[in-house]
């Protein structure tokens, strides 16, 4: 798991380093001729440390891919899939299988070719939608308790937008900004939300609709 955990996290810590190396120019423009050899020695030690991250990335994927790909296809078949998801769930006994819900999902996320497998190139973001899922269950279910009020075991349209309500400071939350969401999160296509995708939709609406949400709601003219 620790070995795995390269794969998730070495694209972040790439953009964390040349965000540095950016704001560093762009404030050190004055003093730049003094600071040129220090800085390129930074950006060479970061350019180091990318390839490394890199190479550590490639070797661990050749071993998951080694382990898991028995066939020798170049990808994972689903029971392929079930068994690494098996593995690296530690929030559940061991030997526990993911759910057929908790595959599909991972599956809709990461399989880019629709082959119904994961290739070796899709490998990093299976194993980083599995991690997130994994380690916001507890989140996950805080918020199926709460919103999920009919029982089902997914959220509606309805239970979903009361979800948004929330998240957006309790201002309004229009049925098309919904509807987009569920449009894009529903990834096993079942016209509800399941629990699997419910950490999905909250990252999209941070991510994609919160920001201009939240402004526009509170830049509406009062009236006086």
């Amino acid at each position: 798991k620790a070995t795995v955990s390269v794969l998730y996290w070495y694209p972040h810590l790439l953009h964390q380093e040349t965000h540095s190396l950016m704001i560093a120019g762009r404030f050190g423009a004055v003093s730049a001729s003094r600071r040129a050899s220090r800085t390129g020695s930074r950006r060479n030690d970061a350019a180091a440390r990318a390839r490394l991250e890199r190479k550590k990335a490639e070797e661990t994927i050749s071993k998951i891919m080694s382990k898991y790909d028995k066939d020798g296809s170049g990808k994972l078949e689903k029971d392929q899939v079930i068994q690494l998801l098996t593995d690296l769930d530690h929030s559940t006994p061991q030997g526990t299988k993911p759910t057929e819900e908790e595959v599909t999902f991972v599956l809709q996320c990461a399989d880019k070719s629709r082959n119904k497998a994961i290739d070796r190139e899709e490998l990093v973001e299976a194993i980083a939608v599995w991690n997130s899922y994994i380690c916001e269950k507890a989140t996950i279910d805080e918020v199926m308790s709460k919103y999920d009020t009919d029982k089902t075991g997914s959220l509606s349209k309805t239970e979903l937008k009361s979800l948004l309500v929330e998240l957006n400071d309790g201002c309004p939350v229009s049925d098309d900004e919904v509807a987009r969401i569920m449009s894009h999160c529903d990834t096993c296509t079942t016209g509800d939300l399941k629990r699997v995708e419910v950490l999905l939709a909250i990252n999209y609406w941070y991510g994609s609709l919160h920001p201009y949400v939240h402004q526009r709601v509170h830049t509406q003219p009062t009236n006086q």
